[in-house]
């Protein structure tokens, strides 16, 4: 990495990769957490460097979906933030890996791996963070959207990583399939990569009341492989829906790096992972019964970290899933893969949707499907973080024409239709109509029952999202013109000025009836105000050390105060006992909170819950850099 001159100044900064975050998506608004997050700055001589993020601060970042960015965007100016928990990094810590669960209207975060770090003691074993950003269930006169503090039940632990999640919003449930543990299924960190056993479990998550999840751990049998960065799928069949289990790969090199034993574990992986793509688990929600499927058709290769989502025709005579990216787990410098394939069901056929670039790859990334013919790729790295994303933080597939789109516009969008790579294998249309509806032959004829059976609730969705343009979109920005020449915005601006002027004049007046007293009081004020320049670059652009590529303005933008309830709610179980710990030592939260407050208020390890001030990533994230920290990031759609 290149190390730029201390005498050069630093003009500009932008996100160059973020992987291991976890993303999930709240109505219109797609949430971003935790992770590693590589920045790039540019310097006034063309020089650029590369920055990690360090940051512990409990901030989560999010997306409105209302608004348009393209591949030349700046999401340092698009994200905004919100404080976790009120930032006490005791209780929020920046996690890499794990999941989001989410309903409709609040969200989980469960798992991942902390830095071995001594500022701050880490969360117990027991212990997760909701945030309810609407109500329901029951109605509540005094409630307010805002931060819980929830406890698992006496068999589930927060002590596991890379595992394979799904959220199922109809239902109320989120599912977290196998990934990495401990040995003894005790603590572990990021650093010293002890996580480095498979999971043999299925964690559930029922959110069917507000604030009150309810937690479960059930044992996967035997047929069902466990194994790392999977991906899981809840597809709309049967009662309750399935989950379909797919990739991932056993002996994953990351938690292995450093270890003589290598060659036996590659060799490992090479016969035992392909088969995840080959042969897919399928759990019926409904019978908490498993199954295994084979697949025919262009399988992909072993893959892990890659992403999903599900698109089903409209008479819903094929669900299709479409996965994107991700590695072989075997090289951990190999380049990643830029395909798309869809495996369709219920044939169980896998049809090759895209074969992309080795320059476009990403792994570690995260997908959301937006709109039902878009899917948005959201972070990730390519071959090593310090390697910038091709194309951005984020990228935009169209399931429809199964290209990658150069924009994101909420007023461009289409229903899904099923593509020609996928009807050419099961017959139909565009609208569904598909003829094989079945495998060429069912591995257990039970799962054919399970596909016959409907789903008939409801799912509500929550787009189109009205438009709301973006002062970073690559989208012109010149005076658009009316018909008699004369600027058509001129009319409203120089109202609102003359406006402006008129309270201007009374306000002077008021200001001058005043004893002269308080006229001198004020006149001091304003020439010590006045003493710093107008346009002074903010303290960030003169910190050295690393952060997007070349040159370019930089970005400042505002949000509003936020002012949340943080509350503590203990969960109880009938969930018999296992190995994992069970710990019922926990930190009091106090229901109220201060709001705004900076950074500094916040003490780590403390009870008291604050609230940090709303605003974009650019005026977070940036004055961070400087002292070298960083937190994970959340998206949303609004």
């Amino acid at each position: 990495m290149a190390v730029c001159s201390t005498f050069s100044t630093q003009i500009n900064v932008s996100m160059c990769s973020w992987q291991g975050l976890r993303v999930n998506i709240l109505r219109d608004t797609i949430y971003f957490d935790g992770g590693e997050i590589w920045y790039q700055k540019g310097y006034d001589d063309g020089c650029v460097e590369l920055q990690a993020d360090n940051n512990l601060e409990a901030t989560i970042y999010y997306l409105n979906l209302k608004t348009s960015f393209n591949t030349t965007s700046d999401f340092m100016d698009l994200l905004n933030n919100l404080s976790v928990a009120g930032g006490a990094t005791s209780i929020a810590p920046n996690y890499v890996e794990g999941t989001i669960f989410s309903n409709d209207n609040e969200f989980y975060l469960y798992g991942g791996m902390l830095r071995n770090t001594d500022s701050f003691d880490p969360p117990p074993a027991n212990q997760v963070l909701s945030y309810a950003a609407y109500q329901y269930g029951a109605y509540r006169s005094s409630w307010a959207p805002g931060w819980n503090q929830e406890y698992l039940s006496t068999n589930v632990t927060r002590y596991i990583t890379n595992g394979a999640a799904a959220s199922a919003p109809r239902e109320n449930l989120g599912f977290y399939f196998s990934g990495m543990r401990a040995p003894d299924w005790g603590d572990f960190n990021l650093n010293q990569l002890q996580s480095n056993q498979t999971a043999d479990t299925l964690i559930t998550l029922d959110m069917s009341s507000m604030s009150n999840g309810k937690w479960k751990n059930s044992t996967l049998p035997s047929y069902v492989p466990a194994r790392s960065n999977a991906e899981l799928v809840w597809v709309p069949v049967s009662e309750s829906g399935v989950l379909v289990a797919i990739g991932g790969v056993v002996e994953p090199i990351q938690f292995f790096r450093n270890r003589k034993s290598n060659l036996t574990r590659t060799e490992e992986s090479k016969r035992i992972s392909p088969t995840f793509m080959e042969t897919v688990s399928v759990f019926d929600v409904g019978s908490g019964t498993w199954y295994l499927q084979n697949t025919t058709g262009d399988i992909p290769p072993q893959l892990t970290e890659f992403c999903s989502v599900l698109a089903s025709a409209a008479d819903e005579s094929s669900h299709n899933i479409y996965i994107y990216g991700g590695y072989d787990g075997l090289n951990y410098n190999a380049n990643p893969s830029d395909d798309v394939y869809i495996l369709s069901l219920p044939s169980f056929k896998w049809a090759k949707a895209y074969s992309g670039t080795s320059t476009h790859s990403r792994s570690g990334h995260q997908c959301i499907k937006v709109y039902p013919d878009q899917m948005l790729a959201i972070g990730g790295q390519h071959v090593d973080s310090t390697q910038c994303l091709e194309g951005g933080i984020i990228v935009n597939f169209n399931l429809n024409t199964l290209t990658f789109e150069d924009s994101y516009d909420p007023t461009n969008w289409s229903e899904y239709k099923v593509p020609d790579a996928v009807t050419k294998l099961i017959g139909g249309n565009s609208d569904g109509g598909a003829t094989i509806t079945a495998p060429k032959s069912w591995t257990n004829g039970s799962l054919a029952g399970v596909f016959d059976r409907n789903y008939n609730k409801t799912i509500e969705t929550f787009w189109p999202y009205s438009s709301t343009s973006s002062n970073t979109s690559a989208s012109t920005s010149r005076d658009h013109k009316g018909a008699s020449g004369f600027p058509s915005w001129a009319g409203g601006v120089i109202g609102a000025v003359l406006g402006l002027l008129a309270i201007a004049i009374l306000v002077g007046l008021l200001f001058y009836r005043r004893s002269p007293r308080q006229r001198k009081s004020a006149a001091v004020t304003t020439e010590a105000v006045e003493t710093e320049p107008k346009n002074r670059p903010p303290e960030w652009m003169y910190a050295s050390g690393p952060v997007s590529p070349g040159p370019g303005p930089a970005s400042t933008s505002t949000g509003l105060n936020t002012a949340e309830t943080v509350q503590t709610a203990q969960t109880t179980s009938t969930y018999p006992s296992t190995t994992q710990p069970s710990i019922t030592q926990v930190s009091t939260v106090p229901d109220s909170l201060v709001s705004p407050v900076t950074p500094a208020t916040v003490e780590s390890g403390g009870d008291a819950l604050y609230e940090m001030q709303g605003r974009s990533i650019a005026g977070f994230i940036l004055p961070l850099l400087a002292s070298g920290y960083c937190r994970g990031l959340a998206l949303t759609f609004t």
